[in-house]
């Protein structure tokens, strides 16, 4: 019974908003918050109408309550930007901060996946699931090159007597599957707060202090786009990090490329985490989109109040390249979402110290690499100086996918975080996969394949 009346009252306010019977409306969310207690996106909506009829503090005590359903839910994302929208209308009122419950995110974020990366202080108390905690950063084994191969070829290995295993990087299905478009409207389907509790936002909200939980709502900005406006725009300065609210975008690098879809619980923008750069992509809404914006001098600040909140910021860009890779790269183009999936597992987490020459011209690479932290160089095969190279750029595609040789050297000119793909684990796919093997042939031998491995424009020389 409970259903049907939901139905016919939904029906019903959508015909009221329709004919713009604002008060019938508002009657009939009222109606919908007694049938459906637990479901936050009645008082959200009634808070959004009182809003705009001018009932101010009426819209507050609404948004409140959404405040607190979103947040027993486990969709923390929502429940902060709900208690950013309270802050807008009266700047006196931090104090919803404090309704925002971490612990059900939390939880669902740590039962969902098989380590975290977290800059808690505490852990959450009651029965949260027994999880392993990783350090990006201290957990990376280094890279050493093996000596016993042969001259064709630049293997690395594991330091002598290294108990430490590689750290694989734990990109979950739901990263690197195709999104579709999803009307946000009131009445659409919503993600699970167990899927989002997979995607890269949920440690970046659930797996932070309190304090700095507060701190990241108050001191970023909340907006809000309409069907077709620009989010991010190519070539601008990449000055901040997005985190998806609502609703979807178009993340499109060039016309030739293939767009890709980012929704709920996705972040972009993450070249302000990577380097001084401008953005790479046009980032456009798809529909009615709420975004939070959250400026790089911010991120900075808080990791330098708080460096293990540096090490959520690196899962968050290791689990966005590996997925954004696997998702638009020609090489992974004959993959279903089970095999990019596959695929994204098999990045492990690597530390190249200074010095280390990760590619070799004129040798065969042994994986590849997407440099996360740090700073390389490409030179050529006479050992003239390219360029430094950017970072999230992947390296060694071409050797890997033709057995080639490497045309440039890589070096590091720093302690560089690495994640790496063993040219070993992407065999044993293709061979597991026959019909990717004509396909990555053909591939290999378009006259384009050599630009897989990043070549960068001629280093300018100092006055």
């Amino acid at each position: 019974m409970t259903g049907r009346r939901s139905r016919k009252l939904r029906d019903k306010l959508q015909q009221a908003l329709w004919k713009e019977r604002l008060d019938e409306a508002l009657g009939i969310y009222e109606a919908l918050e007694s049938v459906e207690p637990n479901e936050p996106r009645w008082p959200h909506r009634k808070g959004d109408l009182l809003k705009r009829i001018g009932r101010k503090q009426a819209a507050v005590s609404s948004y409140e309550t959404a405040v607190d359903l979103y947040a027993t839910l486990g969709f923390l994302a929502r429940a902060a930007a709900m208690a950013k929208v309270v802050m807008g209308i009266d700047p006196t009122r931090s104090d919803v901060l404090e309704r925002v419950n971490l612990d059900p995110a939390r939880k669902l974020h740590r039962s969902a996946r098989g380590a975290v990366v977290s800059a808690a202080d505490n852990g959450v108390d009651g029965d949260e699931p027994v999880t392993q905690t990783k350090r990006i950063t201290t957990g990376a084994v280094p890279l050493v090159r093996d000596e016993s191969v042969a001259d064709g070829e630049l293997r690395f290995t594991k330091p002598p007597m290294s108990a430490r295993q590689p750290m694989d990087l734990d990109v979950s299905s739901a990263e690197v599957g195709d999104r579709s478009l999803v009307n946000s409207g009131m009445m659409s389907e919503r993600p699970t707060a167990q899927h989002l509790a997979l995607l890269p936002s949920a440690p970046l909200f659930a797996e932070i202090p309190k304090p700095m939980l507060e701190r990241l709502v108050m001191e970023s900005r909340l907006i809000d786009l309409e069907d077709g406006e620009r989010l991010i725009e190519k070539g601008t300065t990449a000055d901040s990090l997005y985190t998806l609210v609502e609703g979807t975008v178009e993340l499109q690098r060039t016309p030739d490329e293939e767009p890709v879809l980012l929704s709920e619980g996705d972040v972009v923008g993450i070249s302000c985490l990577l380097e001084q750069a401008s953005y790479g992509a046009d980032v456009t809404a798809q529909g009615k989109v709420r975004a939070m914006r959250i400026s790089k001098l911010l991120l900075d600040r808080l990791v330098a109040e708080h460096p293990p909140f540096g090490e959520v910021l690196l899962e968050v860009v290791g689990r966005r390249l590996v997925a954004t890779l696997v998702r638009t790269s020609p090489l992974f183009a004959g993959f279903d979402d089970k095999g990019r999936s596959r695929v994204a597992r098999m990045f492990e987490v690597r530390m190249a110290n200074k010095g280390t020459t990760i590619l070799q011209a004129g040798k065969r690479s042994d994986g590849l690499y997407i440099p996360m932290l740090g700073e390389l160089i490409a030179k050529g095969p006479n050992g003239e100086e390219l360029g430094e190279l950017k970072l999230g750029r992947a390296l060694g595609q071409h050797s890997v996918l033709t057995q080639g040789a490497s045309p440039v050297t890589v070096e590091a000119l720093s302690d560089v975080l690495v994640l790496r793909m063993p040219a070993t684990r992407f065999n044993k796919l293709v061979s597991r996969n026959p019909k990717m093997i004509a396909h990555l042939e053909a591939l290999a031998r378009r006259p384009s394949a050599p630009t897989f491995s990043l070549v960068p424009g001629p280093r300018k020389k100092e006055a």
